[in-house]
């Protein structure tokens, strides 16, 4: 018997090692699989003091606004107690990055970011703040007013019990915002809130988001749309501007996992893709290179969807990008862990 238990066991060993080595293997060949790398202009490397996940741009004053944090360094357990919000000067003949704050909480560890300018032109940024310890410690949302061109103030601290690994915010008004919840690093799979503060309010709008990488709402304030990451998809909501409620609407498929989204003028979507995610997953655990991936996404009268698919790159220019955004025949292309950002443009 006791031989026979030993055949069994040993079966089963090698069963597993086998079925380890076949699943090492897939995710090898699919984290390398090939790619063609290709942007319609010429980019340059514009290395930072941290990396940008997202960023925001005024098109109006032509200032580029970056969640910058060592993002890279404290995944290595390096002490990075402090990030900021910088500003880059896009029109600027060598554009340097400025801090963008006159006064700023203690420990800034920003994430998900958002400009808001309302009717009379007054502009504030709001930025998700992430504690050091992400599993116990409290979420903020923090929100800062413009002093001067360029220049913010700490202005109020947002926090709520149902702030939990929030990833992307976008504000609507000087008090009001919708926070899209991400399914935490041990991503269970499950699907998480939407959330919208209104003021002192709090209030779930949905629950039913497949991660929120990212969100952004339509220049009327008309629409909201948000970056399902575990879906492939971008989940596109009508908004009420009285009373902020939000409507499903539709969603629309893609091939790769979006993250963060811009607006550009023509009122399209310019979404941070990741178009392969298990190069994105050893890339945080190697450090070896992940493809970046912005695409384009026009909707015409009859709600038809062309995607375009404007950069993509093997991690050798940018790694892990997160976020693209435009600004004339510019593409501002930011990444969740590199020290730069991508200046690409368009060839006239």
């Amino acid at each position: 018997m006791w031989s026979i238990i030993k055949k069994v066991m040993l079966g089963l060993v090698v069963v597993i090692v086998l079925l380890v080595a076949a699943s090492a293997i897939f995710v090898y060949r699919e984290a390398n699989r090939e790619i063609e790398p290709h942007f319609a202009g010429q980019c340059e490397i514009m290395p930072l003091d941290g990396s940008s996940e997202d960023l925001q741009v005024d098109r109006e004053r032509g200032f580029a606004y970056l969640s910058l944090f060592d993002r890279s360094g404290g995944m290595s357990g390096e002490d990075v107690a402090q990030g900021t919000i910088a500003r880059i000067d896009l029109n600027a003949e060598v554009p340097v990055a400025t801090s963008a704050l006159i006064s700023s909480p203690d420990r800034l560890h920003p994430h998900g970011l958002s400009l808001f300018i309302d009717a009379d032109g007054q502009r504030y940024i709001f930025v998700v703040n992430h504690p050091e310890d992400r599993e116990n410690g409290e979420e903020a949302v923090e929100s800062f007013r413009e002093i001067e061109p360029g220049r913010f103030a700490h202005v109020e601290t947002f926090k709520n019990a149902l702030l939990t690994h929030p990833n992307d915010l976008v504000a609507v008004g000087p008090r009001e915002f919708y926070v899209a919840i991400d399914t935490g690093p041990r991503r269970d799979g499950k699907p998480t809130n939407l959330l919208h503060f209104r003021g002192d309010d709090v209030y779930i709008i949905t629950d039913d988001i497949e991660s929120g990488g990212g969100i952004n709402a339509s220049a009327d304030g008309r629409y909201v749309y948000v970056s399902e990451t575990d879906a492939k998809a971008i989940r596109v909501f009508g908004r009420d501007p009285a009373d902020g409620k939000l409507t499903a609407i539709r969603r629309i498929e893609l091939e790769s996992a979006p993250d963060n989204i811009d607006i550009a003028d023509d009122g399209s979507l310019v979404v941070g893709t990741h178009s392969n995610t298990m190069a994105l997953v050893l890339h945080f655990m190697a450090g070896s290179d992940s493809p970046s991936q912005v695409l384009q996404i026009s909707t015409d009268a009859a709600g038809n969807d062309t995607i375009e698919e404007i950069y993509l790159n093997r991690g050798e220019e940018i790694s892990a990008g997160s976020v693209g955004a435009t600004y004339n025949d510019l593409l501002i292309i930011g990444s969740i862990t590199a020290r730069k950002i991508l200046l690409c443009r368009y060839d006239s």
